[in-house]
């Protein structure tokens, strides 16, 4: 092989300092490869057929002798001299800055982690043959000067094109690793969600032994839903866009530096390039709440670096002096929270594993800056700094999404008792599995609708109107029957023959009750009961028809199962048994289903309240128990406590006096227990933050003692103010006290209660959840 068949590669010392000191995950190496490709297809713009890289980890039965890895696209590909200066480049320069992927630093530290030998392929279309080069990873880190072998394979079409890298003489602790179903199963969600943006918007195409990756799909409110905050529609999803001026970019040390200038004002060097700078995506509300689930992913070049990041919700002065103090989520007792968002920014330097960005630079605090502003999100905290309100995109959405109450008015599924977190999560499994139903919002909104309108509940009918006969206290004339005096002159016509109707299908009679049902979400989904089966239930709570079972006869609820295993049981909640008689609607469907369950399975003794006892188990009904409403009473009361924060503070201590000092002391264990320290608890008194930490009964006579404080739409939507007699006043707060000392009762002491007693707690529950006003 003649002096003209290698390509010189001389590594640079920063690199061979780098190689064998970054940790790179399995995952992580393999998107190294697959960046080179991609990069090539957001710089070739449009092409002809669909960009798409493969990449083949070895079987489970591989040997290590003959396994390799490798990644293979469909893009332009590189003549000889294209290919020599990228790979020589590669392993030669200490450029910061360029493409994220192309025979880069990632690239070669990746290819040096997982094995021995790297061959680079590559060809355009038309040319005649492909470009392949042999490096040997060892030799080029042991030499100060390597020469990389390369030949000239002919094509068998011209037409031919792309880059196959492939990686072999793997190192044998990666190849026992890689060839796992496990290992492999992992590299593909990662990637998934890495490249989702590419995957899903671009229409690029990437596999993983000939198993298409799918991308991780954000699971957001459509952008039409919103609430309404002074009158303000906030819409679930809002997008970033913020044009940046141009500047010159260093590739030698990556600073950004003025348009005029001709050499880098950090480093000196003259390779500069004028680059487009742009913050751009979005930033919305995710359908379920989670403790870890959710954050803003930054990307770079389609890429995500940071995935899921919660910096953006903890705010610090601009001195940096103070602690950073949390601001979301701080709403509920568990830490869940529900916004996410992707935004781009191209321009900012990420590290060489690409799962951070340079934080301390200029460009990444403007990005941090374009997404929260530099005041806290929390209105009342900036007025008491001094601060301008915070009008940033992220203090739009906690604003109008910060609880996590149930129902339209903070866009949160719920059974018409308490959030459906953990159905909304199950919802949130079928969206990504790809099942149709869960593509839209729509059943979320439902679950959250039906919440705020109960299936149970029906329009009053207006009783006054029952006694008016047909012309008889009404301005309605009485219908005039044909041949009655009424028709004056007039000969009765010959009536037509009436043609006798279709008898309807029994799929047509089903059809007309979904189409005057509304589907009980919080009931919905796959029931298993042991010897009875499984069926995958739908509960319809139908309105104005009658129910009519397979005898023919009026029911308030049948069941039928046209295509197994879906069963659907319609209700009848005009029925009786409903509106007079008191009867749960979900009690009565899953008595229905169990019923069916019993019948199928006729060779099957099962007593029907064994079964109905089975599937209530399994079913998201809330168990009337004083261990979940001492939980829902908590929850309650610390949305109490997180709206009395702001007007406390206008007179914190005011407020401390009115506590003993057992409950100080209290709330101060309290504070020591639960807070991460972020803020001491001095300053938690100075700026009313103690509330939160203060025990039931206290808060209820904190109000009790200031009830202008707390209501008409600050805390409580109760008008207290407005009304000028003082006896008024004083029954407005004993309405609003008695059910809160309800629940003051359920939190500190968890009673043992009746069922009387339970379901007066319940109804306290939700008169204090109907009556708390939104936050700011």
């Amino acid at each position: 092989m003649s002096e003209s068949e290698f390509i010189n590669v001389t590594p640079h010392p920063r690199i061979l300092g780098v190689l064998g000191d970054i940790e790179f995950a399995h995952w992580q190496c393999v998107a190294e490869l697959v960046d080179n490709s991609f990069d090539e297809f957001q710089a070739a713009g449009d092409v002809v057929g669909r960009p798409s890289v493969s990449i083949t980890l070895p079987a489970a039965n591989a040997t290590r002798s003959t396994a390799a890895i490798t990644v293979k696209d469909n893009g332009r590909g590189m003549s000889l001299d294209a290919i020599t200066n990228a790979i020589s480049a590669g392993w030669t320069s200490n450029g910061r800055y360029g493409s994220l992927g192309l025979f880069g630093m990632g690239f070669n530290i990746s290819t040096a982690r997982l094995g021995r030998h790297t061959t680079v392929r590559s060809s355009r279309a038309g040319d005649p043959n492909w470009v392949e080069v042999v490096l040997d990873l060892p030799k080029i880190a042991e030499s100060a000067e390597y020469q990389a072998p390369y030949r000239l394979v002919p094509k068998a079409d011209p037409a031919e094109h792309g880059t196959t890298v492939t990686i072999s003489d793997l190192k044998s602790d990666q190849f026992d690793t890689l060839r796992r179903p496990r290992t492999q199963a992992i590299i593909r969600e990662k990637l998934g969600d890495i490249y989702s943006f590419l995957l899903r918007e671009r229409g690029f195409l990437l596999t993983i032994n000939n198993r298409k990756v799918e991308p991780r799909l954000p699971c957001v409110w459509d952008e039409s839903r919103f609430v309404t905050r002074r009158g303000v529609d906030i819409h679930a999803v809002l997008p970033v866009d913020l044009t940046l001026k141009s500047k010159k970019a260093c590739l030698s040390c990556g600073h950004w530096n003025q348009v005029d200038t001709e050499s880098c004002e950090e480093c000196g060097q003259e390779r500069l390039q004028l680059r487009e700078r742009k913050i751009w995506g979005w930033i919305g509300i995710q359908r379920y709440v989670h403790r870890s689930d959710y954050g803003i992913d930054f990307l770079r070049n389609g890429r995500k670096i940071l995935v899921k990041d919660k910096r953006v919700f903890t705010w610090q002065d601009e001195d940096e002096l103070t602690e950073p103090e949390l601001e979301y989520p701080i709403d509920s007792k568990s830490p869940t929270g529900r916004i996410v968002g992707e935004i781009h920014c191209d321009h900012v330097t990420p590290n060489y594993q690409k799962n951070a960005f340079e934080f301390d630079t200029h460009e990444w605090r403007q990005v941090i800056n374009t997404i929260r502003g530099s005041s806290p999100l929390r209105p009342q905290k900036a007025k008491s700094l001094g601060l301008p309100e915070n009008s940033s995109p992220l203090a739009m959405l906690y604003t109008g999404y910060r609880r996590q109450d149930a129902g339209l008015n903070y866009l949160i599924p719920g059974d018409g008792d308490r959030p459906l977190h953990e159905k909304a999560i199950d919802w949130a499994e079928k969206f990504r599995k790809g099942i149709k139903e869960y593509q839209t919002d729509e059943i979320w909104y439902a679950a959250a609708y039906q919440h705020d309108h109960p299936v149970s509940e029906m329009p009053a009918h207006d009783d006054d109107n029952s006694d008016i006969l047909p012309g008889i206290g009404s301005d309605v004339p009485d219908p005039i029957q044909p041949g009655s005096a009424g028709q004056k002159g007039i000969g009765t016509p010959p009536t037509p023959p009436v043609p006798q109707p279709k008898e309807e299908t029994l799929a047509e009679r089903l059809q007309r009750y979904r189409d005057a049902g509304e589907s009980i979400v919080d009931l919905a989904g796959q029931y298993t009961v042991k010897d009875l089966g499984s069926v995958v239930l739908t509960v319809w709570a139908v309105r104005g028809e009658r129910l009519i079972d397979t005898k023919g006869e009026d029911a308030p609820a049948v069941a039928f199962m046209a295509r197994p295993p879906r069963l659907e049981v319609f209700v009848d909640v005009d029925d009786e048994l409903f509106q007079t008689q008191g009867t749960d609607i979900r009690d009565l469907a899953l008595v229905e289903a169990a019923e069916f369950l019993r019948v199928r399975e006729r060779g099957v003794a099962k007593p029907l309240t064994g079964v109905v006892r089975a599937l209530k188990s399994i079913s998201n009904v809330v168990p009337l128990t004083p261990a979940t409403l001492a939980d829902e009473a908590e929850r309650i009361l610390n949305l109490v406590r997180s709206g009395m924060v702001a007007y406390i503070a206008d007179d914190p201590s005011a407020h401390w006096d009115l506590l003993t000092e057992a409950e100080r002391a209290g709330a101060e264990r309290r504070y020591a227990i639960e807070s991460s320290y972020s803020t001491r608890w001095d300053d938690k008194i100075a700026g009313g933050d103690f509330v939160r930490y203060v025990q039931a009964n206290a808060v209820v006579r904190i109000i009790k003692a200031s009830p202008e404080n707390f209501l008409d739409g600050k805390v409580f939507n109760r008008p207290y103010r407005t009304i000028g007699d003082s006896t008024a006043r004083e029954l407005v707060v004993e309405r609003l006290v008695n059910p809160l000392s309800d629940l003051a009762l359920l939190e500190q002491h968890r009673p043992r209660l009746d069922v009387e007693e339970l379901t007066r707690a319940r109804s306290s529950c939700r008169l204090i959840l109907r009556d708390l006003a939104d936050s700011d």
